[in-house]
């Protein structure tokens, strides 16, 4: 957007999204906005864990067809089909 990269996740609860920048192998997302529709239990928890997530800067590698994204102790891994 405007020349910015942007990062958009999609939870059951709504979107987060916010600014972001790639230093080396280091995703790093700013300001972020969340769509909540004031979800509860264990959706509302998944909401806050993907939002702390994204708070802090995120290691990216890639092997054998796996990108994974560590941020502090967790990580999600994507597979390719």
């Amino acid at each position: 957007m405007n020349g910015e990269l942007q990062l958009t996740a999609a939870t059951r609860c709504g979107p987060l999204g916010g600014q972001a920048t790639i230093t080396g192998n280091t995703l790093t997302v700013k300001n972020i906005a969340t769509g909540a529709m004031g979800c509860a239990g264990d959706v509302g928890e998944q909401h806050l864990w993907v939002m702390e997530f994204l708070k802090r800067p995120i290691e990216l590698t890639f092997s054998q067809g796996t990108l994974s994204w560590k941020s502090g102790t967790d990580t999600l891994s994507f597979e390719s089909e």
